[in-house]
């Protein structure tokens, strides 16, 4: 599955694609485009080519520059609030990774300290509930959008940039979303489709036994059969155009 979809040639797929496409900060592209990741594509890649046509796509562009942008949950004055949260941070640090190392040197406490970053700056700037969406807490939910940036940072490979070098790829979680979910549900590695703090480790320690230093190396694949194959994990009309299907237990 990996050899097969974990190709660049899918990324138009995934909330990937915008810092694969943009010419920018990668990082801060990767940021956004993961944090908005939620509700249906055609919506998300509607909003990104709006905030990045309005905001840049580098951080300290537009700083405090209002806009009449919102995106579901997220009112105009959300979004500039978040945007002038990214910017403190890289006036400040630089960088995102250089804030979480400034947290801790432990990736899973330092996006624990971070989310309480983020919270205790929408306090002191009054933001709203649509800004506090953004910044799950981790402890209780599966933080599939926060995660999925980790992910894009720390990892290496065709889809993925590892541009982060000061946190190791074992130390990674699954962004587990729908597709993740239903995979491990129906392959019993876990007893329910719930999206939380529970389920998001047993599946990760699944795959750690699998591949201790890159437990999450086949998030986008299992992701991509869903997408591309509408795969629901078993046996169905649209297994016939399955090219797993020779290989698949469930067929």
């Amino acid at each position: 599955m990996y050899k097969s979809l974990n190709k660049r040639e899918y990324i138009k797929t995934d909330p990937i694609f915008f810092p694969h496409g943009l010419n920018g900060n990668i990082e801060f592209v990767s940021f956004v485009s993961a944090v908005f990741a939620y509700g249906r594509v055609t919506q998300i890649q509607k909003f990104l080519n709006n905030f990045f046509s309005v905001f840049g796509n580098k951080p300290l562009l537009s700083k405090s520059k209002d806009s009449n942008l919102y995106y579901r949950f997220q009112k105009s004055s959300d979004i500039t609030h978040f945007v002038n949260f990214l910017d403190n941070i890289y006036e400040h640090y630089g960088s995102i990774q250089k804030l979480f190392y400034t947290l801790s040197s432990d990736l899973e406490v330092a996006l624990s300290e971070f989310v309480i970053y983020a919270k205790e700056y929408g306090t002191k700037v009054k933001a709203g509930r649509g800004y506090f969406f953004l910044f799950p807490d981790i402890k209780a939910s599966g933080a599939k959008r926060l995660r999925m940036f980790l992910r894009w940072m720390v990892r290496s490979d065709e889809v993925d940039f590892g541009i982060w070098s000061r946190y190791s790829k074992s130390e990674l979680k699954y962004p587990i979303d729908t597709h993740v979910l239903n995979f491990a549900k129906k392959m019993y590695i876990i007893k329910n489709s719930n999206n939380n703090h529970t389920n998001l480790n047993i599946i990760t320690e699944y795959f750690k036994k699998l591949n201790p230093l890159d437990p999450v190396k086949y998030d986008f694949s299992i992701t991509r059969l869903g997408i591309l194959y509408k795969c629901q994990f078993i046996l169905s009309d649209n297994c016939s155009k399955c090219i797993f299907m020779d290989l698949c237990s469930l067929c």
